[in-house]
């Protein structure tokens, strides 16, 4: 229930403080009438089911994912963002958790198809279902990096199919150095905040 509680804040903290900083305005526009690229900036929060081969032991684990990103648009073909996500997967052996932030460059901006590739780093936290010697587990910083694509469905929600590769490190050996890749398959939300009306 802690890591619930905790997953949850991690999850909707951030979308709070930009709420209030950026408060979203109204738009009297039809939403087709204005561009992607005229607006401001958005808020995306989503989630999805994940699969997650450990790398160190075989086979591959079903988790999920969750996490939100800031995207702020300029007269770029590529629109970048800062990203704050979570994953956890468990299966018969160990349970892997990482909680990352880091940046994502996205493409595609005016089209249905938006791909993107991202970095990022946090900590991670591995528990083994099966200890032994009073091993419970242990925790590392995690680098992930990957990319994936987010599909417009509707107006605000989008169809979202991602991978990531990890690394970790909980000790001084080799074999103690570990890659876990991810591979996620869900939804975004999208919150548009007010376009930018002085461009033309």
């Amino acid at each position: 229930m802690n890591n619930l509680r905790l997953g949850s804040f991690f999850l909707f903290a951030p979308v709070l403080i930009f709420s209030v900083l950026f408060p979203v305005v109204p738009n009297h526009c039809s939403a087709q009438e204005v561009p992607t690229e005229s607006k401001g900036a958005d808020i995306s929060v989503f989630g999805g089911i994940t699969s997650l081969a450990p790398g160190f032991v075989s086979g591959r684990e079903t988790g999920g994912t969750a996490g939100v990103n800031f995207t702020r648009y300029f007269s770029w073909p590529v629109a970048p963002s800062v990203e704050i996500r979570a994953n956890t997967a468990n299966g018969s052996q160990v349970e892997e958790r990482s909680y990352l932030v880091g940046f994502r460059a996205q493409a595609g901006i005016n089209w249905r198809y938006h791909p993107y590739a991202d970095f990022m780093v946090g900590k991670g936290t591995i528990h083994y279902d099966h200890p032994a010697g009073g091993y419970l587990g242990d925790n590392s910083t995690v680098y992930s990096y990957g990319g994936g694509v987010d599909i417009d469905v509707t107006r605000n929600f989008q169809a979202k199919l991602d991978f990531q590769e990890q690394k970790w490190n909980i000790g001084r050996d080799a074999s103690d150095k570990f890659n876990p890749n991810l591979i996620t398959i869900g939804v975004a939300y999208r919150i548009p905040f007010r376009p930018n009306v002085g461009r033309r």
